[in-house]
């Protein structure tokens, strides 16, 4: 169906948007909804587990030893996030925190 192809194109399209400009500006100009894969629904559950700003979500993926198995699966079991989501935000995590870690 086109419509739908057409759909998850723009969707595609917003988020390698999304991720390239959260890769690029400094994590203190960062909002937590900056972050690829968390949209309004997420950014509520993260919130309620004190993770409101996008320094605080990935001073929790370092904690976690900058391994996306684990922060995915904390966003599932802490924060009911759907994996697929999880996953998209343990990425962009893991390519901010190597950024960090390399300055």
């Amino acid at each position: 169906d086109f419509r739908i192809s057409h759909q998850s194109r723009i969707m595609s399209i917003t988020t390698t948007k999304k991720f390239e400009q959260f890769q690029s500006r400094p994590l203190r100009d960062c909002l937590l909804k900056d972050v690829p894969g968390v949209g309004e629904v997420a950014e509520n559950k993260l919130k309620d587990a004190n993770i409101d700003d996008a320094c605080k979500i990935v001073g929790h993926f370092l904690l976690l030893g900058r391994d996306t198995d684990k922060m995915t699966q904390w966003l599932e079991d802490v924060c009911e996030i759907r994996k697929q989501e999880g996953k998209k935000i343990a990425e962009a995590l893991a390519e901010k925190a190597e950024k960090i870690v390399q300055m």
